[in-house]
């Protein structure tokens, strides 16, 4: 079963772009990578082999090649595909994250090429800056080479991937740092070279990405539903289903450009029908939990394996109905706030996690 995911829409400022520049080391690393060479030390060479006419036995060792393709022989099509998928999506997931990181920076910093401060931003430098690990974009890029074929996405991989790599490995190295006033910001100004860099490319191609990942998921979703109902599971098609429509809300509201700082100006026309379906799915889920033999044939040992989180989901679109009926404005957009968009997407967030840790192979 594939994993669901979550795309939340923030709304970033335009970033400006500089020049390529290299990003220095850290407290206790003195070595500065200079564009052109390597990230990373080259690995020695492996010693020359034996000549075969020298009398030394000879063995047969597999290449990395030959183990890889091994490998891939290994794994069935339809599984390959699931991974393959669940990688991407794990890659559209950091995006998101790392969509929020740079609002961030860009809530002390200026937008600018030349380092400097938002005034009065309230916030000191590093402010909810995230450490990242760069792997899912090796397994990204390995698995863009391979079948099934996402042209779409494959393409976006390879093209998004050193962009990535760079704000993911900095915001790590700003992170981590904890010396930045001295020498007058001079490690904070080699840290923003690469965010100004790299941070316009990122945001036009991950939003692309997000875009994709977004409509395949979406497709996936609806057949894997279908799938479900056909063969009885009915607990997990309501969880997925209250999510689906829990999504189509939000749709519902960011299609008419309405957020916390202006909700008050939603038509609640579409959104009621849509809140209707969503409390049948979850009274149908909640019924299904209720019945043991349901819990048995879909080899649940839990009767909440949600906790509660759909009934939380409900509650929260009603207090976002609620919200707009009254006509008053939410004083803090910005926060989450009981009766806002945002606190729908925290608990859908939520309700996603624990769907993919209850239901997802």
């Amino acid at each position: 079963m594939n994993r669901l995911f979550f795309q939340r829409r923030a709304v970033l400022a335009a970033l400006l772009i500089a020049l390529v520049l290299a990003l220095s080391g850290c407290a206790g690393q003195e070595d500065t990578v200079q564009p052109g060479e390597p990230s990373e030390p080259v690995q020695d060479l492996p010693a020359a082999e034996p000549d075969p006419d020298d009398g030394a036995p000879q063995t047969s060792e597999p290449s990395p090649d030959d183990e890889a393709s091994s490998s891939e022989e290994e794994i069935d099509p339809e599984t390959m595909d699931v991974i393959k998928y669940n990688i991407y999506v794990e890659m559209n997931n950091y995006m998101v994250e790392m969509l929020d990181t740079i609002d961030s920076y860009y809530t002390v910093v200026m937008p600018d090429d030349e380092f400097s401060f938002v005034p009065d931003s309230g916030y000191d430098y590093k402010y909810d800056i995230s450490p990242y690990n760069s792997d899912i974009i090796d397994d990204a890029l390995l698995v863009a080479e391979m079948e099934p074929a996402y042209e779409t996405l494959d393409a976006l991989t390879l093209e998004i991937a050193e962009p990535m790599r760079a704000l993911m490995d900095v915001f790590s190295d700003i992170y981590s740092c904890n010396d930045f006033a001295d020498n007058q910001y001079a490690k904070a100004k080699e840290f923003h070279a690469v965010v100004q860099a790299n941070v316009s490319p990122f945001i036009d191609l991950s939003y692309q990405y997000l875009d994709a990942v977004d409509a395949m998921g979406r497709e996936r979703t609806a057949e894997e539903e279908q799938s479900m109902l056909e063969n009885g599971q009915v607990i997990a098609y309501n969880a997925s289903h209250a999510i689906t429509v829990a999504r189509e809300i939000l749709d519902e509201c960011y299609a008419q450009n309405v957020y916390d700082d202006n909700i008050t100006s939603l038509d609640l026309t579409p959104v009621r029908p849509l809140y209707d379906e969503l409390v049948a799915t979850v009274n149908a889920f909640n019924e299904a939990t209720a019945d043991n033999n349901q819990l048995m044939q879909e080899s649940l040992s839990s009767s909440t394996p949600m906790y509660g989180l759909l009934d939380s989901l409900v509650q929260a679109v009603d207090w976002m109905i609620r919200q707009v009926e009254s006509g008053t404005p939410i004083s803090e957009p910005g926060l989450e706030y009981l009766g806002g968009i945002i606190h729908i997407e925290v608990v859908l967030s939520d309700c996603i996690d624990q769907y993919n840790s209850a239901f997802a192979e």
